[in-house]
């Protein structure tokens, strides 16, 4: 293989690299990010189908009535980059973040639900994930503290 072919070869399997790169931004849904530990996992909607699924019945005052919520609980998506403490940045496509505590995942069945009553959330509503913790099993997250940490739109998660 001559010198040339070597290099046509080499920019060909860089561009390949770039594409794919690019190619995963587009389809990033959610991105987790330990800043304690330098862990960074980007999340395609496959991906976060393919996490183990968990179903809240709750009411909070976005909703008329007990709705079920479905998605992967947030302890489960902190696991990827290896949580341990500290506090939670929950960021919104529209650069909207809420400091929530490490506790509230560990102590509360939080839902990081793509879904309610089997209907998918689409980005005009609330979707793709719309964060909703158990707040009809729990007298203590009936309060304004936790209806704001309700964020929908969810497209960032940052262990600091």
């Amino acid at each position: 293989m001559t010198r040339l072919n070597k290099l046509t070869m080499l920019l060909s399997m860089i561009a390949g690299i770039a594409v794919s790169g690019a190619a995963q931004a587009q389809d990033a849904m959610l991105t987790v990010v330990n800043s304690v530990n330098g862990t960074e996992v980007v999340l395609s909607e496959e991906d976060v189908i393919a996490l183990a699924q968990a179903t809240v019945n709750t009411e909070n005052e976005f909703v008329d009535a007990m709705t079920a919520f479905e998605g992967p609980l947030g302890r489960d998506v902190l696991a990827l980059v290896g949580a341990e403490g500290g506090t939670v940045v929950l960021t919104a496509v529209n650069d909207y973040a809420v400091e929530v505590p490490y506790e509230d995942f560990m102590n509360y069945d939080v839902v990081f639900a793509m879904s309610a009553d089997g209907e998918r959330f689409s980005r005009r509503d609330k979707g793709p994930i719309w964060v909703v913790y158990p707040m009809s099993d729990h007298s203590e997250l009936q309060d304004p503290v936790y209806n704001a940490r309700l964020i929908w739109q969810l497209v960032k998660v940052e262990v600091k």
